[in-house]
């Protein structure tokens, strides 16, 4: 049952009491947060205002600190809101996060990009397809797929198999032909293109991610990578950036705060038994992470 304005200033007390004292509740406010989308938190965060006249996120961030405040204060910012703010980041300065650009880029599909830009220039007054193009490499096969992936157009083709071929025949030889994966990847829908796999993987004896691996490098191959998972389902797009965040010598903390917030709400059901893929969700999170950060994942993944 959809939450409404009661909910909110419910909630909105709740958090307020968890706070109030000598002490802060963590568990109490992350009970409310796990059982709400960001849609609905941004909501909390306005009956805050409206309850109390000041603002909830300072009041977490006074309460709360590390990574543990990160992850809880981006849930309240409304998701198109926090997702221009991290495009903007991972773009200004002196130099790109170009891992947290792809994960970004590649992770929004063609609504939430309309939303993203528009949410991007009313907070920045700025275009954010401009920004992101004149920060990224011009050649780069991960650029020129991410500046596909911002104006994709999907629509059922119905020749699964003629696109299998073409991007078999796009990997073979000495030179991989980026443009047939461009724009295959960038025009077909989620349902068509877990047919081109299932017919590539029958056809050619290998998956078409095998074949990723072998012809990309780098963060060309992260790019298409996660474009490969994400077609096959935006869970397997998350549980590619939460191992990817994860594995290694240390915790790339930005990519998994960032995949948590915007689409944990979204994703969340299903994505233990996906993740099997690469082990337990739980054990990689409380292997890698401690405290109430990790408890937060935890609960907003419903990792078990």
């Amino acid at each position: 049952m959809p939450f409404g304005p009661a909910d909110y200033v419910r909630f909105a007390i709740e958090i307020f009491q968890a706070c109030k004292g000598l002490g802060t509740d963590e568990q109490r406010i992350l009970n409310v947060v796990s059982q709400c989308t960001m849609e609905d938190l941004k909501m909390v965060n306005n009956a805050f205002y409206a309850s109390y006249g000041k603002s909830l996120i300072r009041l977490l961030q006074k309460e709360t600190s590390g990574n543990f405040e990160k992850l809880l204060t981006g849930n309240f910012e409304g998701r198109y809101q926090y997702w221009a703010r991290k495009l903007r980041e991972a773009v200004e300065g002196c130099g790109t996060d170009e891992r947290a650009l792809i994960e970004l880029v590649i992770m929004g599909d063609a609504e939430d990009w309309v939303a993203i830009r528009a949410e991007y220039f009313k907070l920045y007054t700025r275009n954010v397809i401009d920004d992101i193009q004149d920060d990224i490499a011009k050649n780069a096969d991960w650029a020129r797929l991410l500046r596909g992936w911002i104006f994709q157009m999907r629509y059922p083709r119905g020749q699964p198999e003629r696109d299998a071929d073409e991007l078999y025949i796009a990997a073979k030889g000495a030179g991989t032909d980026e443009d047939t994966f461009i724009r295959i990847f960038c025009t077909s829908t989620h349902e068509e293109f877990n047919q081109i796999c299932q017919v590539y993987a029958q056809k050619y004896k290998k998956t078409l991610r095998e074949t990723v691996i072998k012809e990309f490098s780098g963060k060309s191959e992260k790019a298409f990578l996660l474009a490969h998972d994400y077609l096959q389902s935006p869970v397997n797009g998350c549980c590619y950036i939460i191992r990817d965040s994860i594995k290694g010598a240390g915790t790339r903390d930005r990519s998994l705060i960032n995949v948590t917030i915007l689409f944990r709400d979204r994703y969340a059901q299903g994505i233990n038994q996906m993740y099997q893929q690469y082990g337990s969700l739980a054990k990689d999170i409380k292997g890698d992470t401690s405290g109430w950060y990790e408890k937060t994942l935890l609960q907003l993944w419903r990792a078990q």
